[in-house]
């Protein structure tokens, strides 16, 4: 299942933009319909028995005549009705779903994440649907080997898919070190000959792959080092600028440890950028104006339709980034979080920040 934080948040923006209520007069659904869960798989499943009782919260909280103001009829028990029958009619793919409704049209998003479920009655809570759906990015990582090479995708935090691709190296021609030595001059001319034919044509076989598949962020090479190395070098340089890292992943090492490992490359490198980020937002504060810090700031230049890209630290911890994050969806702005150092030094300038289109004088 793969989800487009920002193409989701576009469609929220429109449902949001077109419904009747007001955005204080949503209902925010997370329902965890995870299948791994046996509790899920009873004649009355969990996820349906935790949607009543967390519905049931909301109509004693509320009462139904915060319903009765959007429709005369409108009762918490029909809202109830209503939200399971939807359930009950999806297409489950995911571990848990959003719904968000103005209690006449709904909008929904799997997530592949569980969550615990959880009913919100006021602005659309998107900040847990930004933390479920946020991502390193989708790795396209390949192992060499002197016969074939391991194609995997990894699109963190949990996914991973494999294949396997031939790498046309004869069966006489070894590149790693310490394998069988040709004997003669001649042969070494062979062997290096068809060495660098198999470079060449891994390198062109990588190229195509990477170039019409565009849903890849980064790319990280392992199994036999030299020819990681000697593919890396031989491959388009924008290609070859998506490789994050080489690293002596065996090539016969299992998923779960292949995704460890690229867990761990993705985190580190995020890192690096997300500091970058945050360096280049205090310049351009600095120099030319066009960036926001500090919650009042980012909200005040989110009314002004100001916003290119709005930074959010991670995990978000508080209530107060709801105005935020949701003034941010309907300005259509990019939303990204950062991690780690970043975050922090994002927490000293006042909690959030954005980077401006304009400024006024």
């Amino acid at each position: 299942m793969k989800n487009n934080i920002q193409d989701i948040f576009d469609v929220l923006n429109n449902y949001i933009s077109t419904r009747k209520a007001q955005d204080s007069d949503m209902l925010s659904l997370y329902i965890n319909i995870d299948m791994k869960n046996p509790a899920n798989h009873k004649e009355r499943p969990a996820w349906l028995i935790e949607v009543r009782n967390q519905l049931s919260e909301l109509a004693e909280k509320y009462g139904d005549d915060i319903l009765t103001e959007i429709d005369s009829e409108l009762t918490w028990k029909a809202v109830e009705n209503r939200i399971i029958d939807k359930v009950e009619s999806l297409d489950l793919k995911g571990r848990s779903i959003a719904i968000f409704t103005d209690f006449e049209e709904d909008f929904v998003v799997q997530l592949p994440l569980p969550v615990q479920t959880k009913a919100y009655y006021g602005i659309p809570q998107v900040k847990q649907l930004l933390s479920l759906l946020h991502r390193y990015g989708k790795y396209l990582v390949i192992l060499f080997s002197e016969t074939e090479h391991r194609i995997l995708s990894v699109d963190l935090p949990a996914e991973l898919e494999e294949g396997v691709l031939e790498s046309g190296i004869d069966a006489g021609v070894f590149l790693r070190p310490g394998g069988r030595k040709a004997r003669t001059q001649a042969s070494e001319r062979r062997a290096l000959d068809a060495e660098r034919r198999v470079i060449r044509e891994a390198a062109e076989e990588i190229n195509a792959y990477f170039l019409e598949t565009s849903e890849f962020d980064r790319i990280v090479f392992g199994g036999n080092l030299k020819i990681a190395n000697s593919v890396s070098h031989a491959l388009h340089h924008t290609v070859s600028d998506k490789v994050v890292s080489i690293e002596p992943i065996p090539f016969e090492a299992t998923h779960s440890q292949i995704l460890e490992t690229v867990k761990m490359i993705a985190e580190e490198y995020e890192s690096l950028e997300d500091v970058y980020k945050m360096k280049q937002l205090i310049i351009r504060r600095e120099t030319c104006g066009r960036a926001a810090v500090g919650k009042e700031a980012v909200l005040e230049a989110l009314s002004l339709g100001q916003v290119k890209t709005l930074y959010i630290p991670y995990p978000i911890e508080s209530d107060e980034f709801d105005p935020l994050l949701i003034k941010g969806v309907q300005a259509g702005a990019d939303i990204e979080l950062v991690h780690g150092e970043a975050a922090q030094t994002l927490n000293y300038l006042g909690g959030a920040g954005a980077t401006l289109y304009y400024t006024f004088d």
